[in-house]
């Protein structure tokens, strides 16, 4: 179309379908809103974002920690294996009953690190800490919330 040719107006039915569409939207939005969960992505509450923690409390960090035939052990981050935080996060209680899914993460990590030393254990820790306003006061505790070793049975 010419850049100074007119756009023919819009009908009424392309009105009303549009109204329609909005009105949908607006509505599916707001109820999610109130009843939904963050499996109704993107009509949800992200209730992960609805709350802020006290900030004289206590916080937790999730955390893959892996240890190397050379015993030595490090945690390692999204980059690694491609496998994020939130996804370990979500898929914990999957760790908890079968620490042998663990044997996967480290197989990808050394899938993405093939010169590096081969992976004999891994786990997931939970690093409580304590704050006290919105600083950490050096108080924390570690659970293992799954552990897998190469070669134990499961």
């Amino acid at each position: 179309m010419p850049k100074d040719a007119a756009e023919p107006p819009l009908t009424r039915r392309g009105k009303i379908v549009r109204i329609a569409a909005t009105l949908a939207m607006t509505l599916a939005l707001m109820a999610t809103s109130l009843w939904g969960t963050d499996d109704f992505f993107p009509f949800a509450p992200f209730k992960m974002y609805s709350h802020a923690h006290d900030p004289d409390g206590w916080a937790n960090s999730t955390s893959l920690v892996l240890t190397d035939a050379d015993g030595r052990t490090f945690a390692i981050g999204d980059n690694d294996t491609g496998f994020r935080r939130a996804e370990l996060e979500g898929q914990l209680s999957r760790f908890r009953e079968d620490p042998a899914l663990l044997a996967l993460v480290a197989e990808a990590y050394e899938d993405a690190h093939p010169d590096s030393p081969e992976i004999v254990a891994a786990e997931v820790q939970i690093v409580r800490y304590e704050l006290k306003d919105g600083e950490r006061t050096g108080a924390e505790t570690v659970e293992i919330a799954a552990a897998w070793t190469e070669g134990a049975a499961s």
